[in-house]
């Protein structure tokens, strides 16, 4: 651990130290040693730079892409930006005193303007955007109120600053000028203003309540987020991020066959090994389980609100097939088609629209129909593909919309194949209401798991394989 002579500094340390002690209790998995990488980062950068700093601690403590933004809030609320006095600040952007005034915000001159939409966004600098966040935080924050949630805070300022009426005006001075602008360059501007006065609000806090300015919850983890509730922009992110997951799903997986048990004790190798001793059994012998690799058969409901559960399972499987003997892939609304191909030609994870559009998964009218579904899987491909080998998973919810369950179906199957398994997307409390036969279904399958999240099915999948 660091001492007094170490070249960051005992005070900076015992911060670091309470900085990674909030980023474990916010979610964050921070180890020992990763901690002493970032006090060796700190000791190599100008701890003069806050810049710096938040890049040395960054790359040696953040280790997902979601933890980010628990990242910043925290540091910012750890290591504030100081923003000088009022008049300081206005000295130095006037060009410092008795220098020529330089008024780099558009035509205001003096901090009232800047709330009145005359700032020219385009010809503003980064360090000017500085100053008119610590303006619009000190004007609009309501810190002389008493101190309340950052989010009540930020909304205040952001609601007096109009960004959208600043980004509008540039747009219009541009369009009345001769030089073209940048459109980016504006979008970046606009959001470094935005993330400006975020970080103006929290070190406010920070100087208010530096003790209590760090209550928060744990990080959402979007592998634990309900698909049904989630977001376009966390469907996205988990898209990225399923087939890496996979990976490390696959390596456990071979680790667990490749060191399975040694078995039971063989004696007749034991014997003959014990003649070299004298007879004493000093290296027993075992019996050691054969190894061998699953033949797994997907079959998805693709309809309605299961869809993505669907996508991310047929993703899953296929990324783990070299750790399976044979992998075959199935998707249904009312039909069922074979998309092991389509799968296979995916190199992100596929998403409901495409097997809608490339798979013949719709008849007659496009509703789910598991009764239909599961006999016509079983005579066009379930006779002839599988055997006593072979794992079936099933993922959909079970809701036949009351149309005949056709359960003798399953029975049949389950009986010629080496084991069911049903992965329902709906909460458990939801099953067996209304059209869902789940309880009917679950007669013939060896498990039913519950898989809203992609935790879930990690789980589910991990246990079943």
């Amino acid at each position: 651990m660091a001492t007094r002579a170490d070249p960051i500094g005992t005070q900076l340390w015992s911060q670091i130290e309470r900085f990674c002690a909030e980023l474990r209790r916010r979610g964050l998995d921070i180890a020992v040693t990763e901690v002493l990488d970032a006090a060796q980062g700190v000791a190599q950068i100008d701890i003069g730079s806050r810049a710096e700093l938040h890049a040395a601690l960054r790359c040696t403590l953040v280790k997902r892409p979601h933890h980010g933004p628990i990242f910043d809030e925290v540091f910012d609320r750890l290591f504030p930006s100081r923003p000088a006095p009022r008049a300081e600040r206005r000295a130095d952007a006037l060009g410092g005193a008795g220098a020529e005034p330089v008024v780099p915000l558009g035509e205001a001159t003096e901090p009232d303007d800047f709330a009145s939409g005359e700032l020219d966004l385009a010809a503003a600098r980064d360090q000017d955007l500085r100053f008119l966040a610590d303006e619009l935080v000190e004007r609009h924050g309501g810190f002389d109120q008493t101190a309340r949630t950052e989010k009540y805070h930020v909304y205040r300022v952001l609601r007096a600053a109009d960004l959208a009426a600043l980004m509008a005006a540039a747009l219009s001075n541009a369009a009345d000028g001769d030089e073209p602008i940048d459109r980016r360059e504006l979008d970046r501007r606009l959001e470094t203003l935005r993330r400006l006065i975020v970080e103006s609000v929290r070190s406010h806090m920070a100087d208010i309540a530096p003790d209590d300015g760090l209550a928060g919850g744990r990080v959402a983890d979007p592998f634990d987020i309900a698909l049904a509730e989630a977001t376009s922009a966390q469907l996205d992110d988990m898209r990225v991020a399923i087939r890496p997951l996979a990976r490390k799903l696959a390596a456990r997986l071979r680790h667990r066959r490749q060191s399975q048990r040694r078995g039971r004790l063989d004696m007749r190798a034991t014997t003959r090994r014990s003649l070299s001793s004298g007879g004493v059994p000093l290296s027993p012998a075992y019996r050691r389980p054969k190894s061998h690799k699953p033949d797994v058969t997907v079959l998805c409901d693709v309809s309605g609100s299961v869809a993505d559960m669907a996508g991310f399972t047929l993703t899953l499987i296929s990324a783990l097939a070299d750790e399976l003997s044979r992998t075959r892939l199935y998707a249904f609304v009312d039909a069922v088609d074979d998309i092991t191909d389509l799968i296979a030609g995916s190199e992100f994870a596929i998403e409901p629209w495409q097997l809608l559009q490339h798979g013949k998964v719709i008849g007659a009218d496009g509703h789910s129909d598991y009764g239909t579904v599961l006999h016509n899987f079983w005579e066009r491909y379930g006779r002839t593909r599988l055997s006593t080998r072979s794992t079936v998973i099933i993922v959909g919810d079970a809701r036949g919309n009351y149309r005949p369950d056709r359960a003798e179906v399953l029975a049949e199957m389950a009986s010629r194949v080496r084991a069911v398994y049903w992965l329902n997307p709906e909460p458990r409390a939801q099953w067996n209401t209304t059209d869902s036969v789940q309880s009917t279904y679950a007669t013939y399958c060896a498990g039913v798991y519950e898989v809203r999240t992609i935790n879930q099915l990690t789980h589910a999948v991990e246990d079943i394989l």
